[in-house]
């Protein structure tokens, strides 16, 4: 029993060592800021959709943004956010995420997506539907370290009526959800 007590006694500097490091990884990725492409098509057509997803948060637990539409303008606006965490047998997160949200467009259609991401969303996989048509996209990171610019996504958009789509969005979202949903589904 004596001999219990006193390795039960060494282990525990290790496992305050080990707490220690594994909360200072934990609060090293409590905040971040990205921008990724997003690069796909409709299925039934084959047209192709670009875009761009946006994470700005201080919990990774929020979820972000994504715009989608031709290389010449936006045409749709989403929120998601995270629905499920994956884990492994310690119950550590593994890193992969399920991230849901709502999509809404210029032209008064909503729809629905997911996105399934191995990396806390800087990757992965989007599918959804807008009014019944499907879409798939891939997020990817640009090609150049620092390039948050619409142009390292192929992406020619102007944004010189935002306001004016903003509230385009905003009355398309509340003739789908609830007002006070709607307005925290575009922001």
């Amino acid at each position: 029993m004596l001999s219990a007590l006193r390795c039960a006694w060494a282990l525990r500097g290790f496992m305050i060592a080990v707490s220690v490091a594994a909360m200072g990884f934990t609060l090293a990725g409590c905040s971040y800021l990205f921008v990724r492409g997003a690069e796909g098509s409709y299925l039934a057509t084959g047209t192709p959709v670009l875009g761009k997803v946006t994470a700005s948060n201080e919990s990774e637990q929020m979820g972000g943004t994504i715009e989608i539409g031709s290389a010449e303008s936006q045409q749709c606006r989403g929120r998601y956010s995270v629905s499920e965490v994956k884990t492994n047998f310690w119950k550590l997160e593994t890193g992969e995420r399920i991230y849901r949200g709502k999509i809404y467009c210029l032209d008064g259609r909503a729809g629905a997506f997911e996105l399934i991401s191995k990396d806390k969303g800087k990757t992965g996989s989007i599918t959804g539907e807008i009014n019944g048509e499907a879409f798939q996209l891939d997020v990817y990171e640009s090609k150049s370290r620092e390039c948050r610019m619409d142009e390292c996504w192929g992406l020619k958009w102007t944004y010189e009526k935002e306001r004016d789509n903003m509230r385009t969005y905003y009355r398309v979202a509340t003739e789908h959800e609830p007002a006070s949903t709607a307005l925290r589904l575009l922001y």
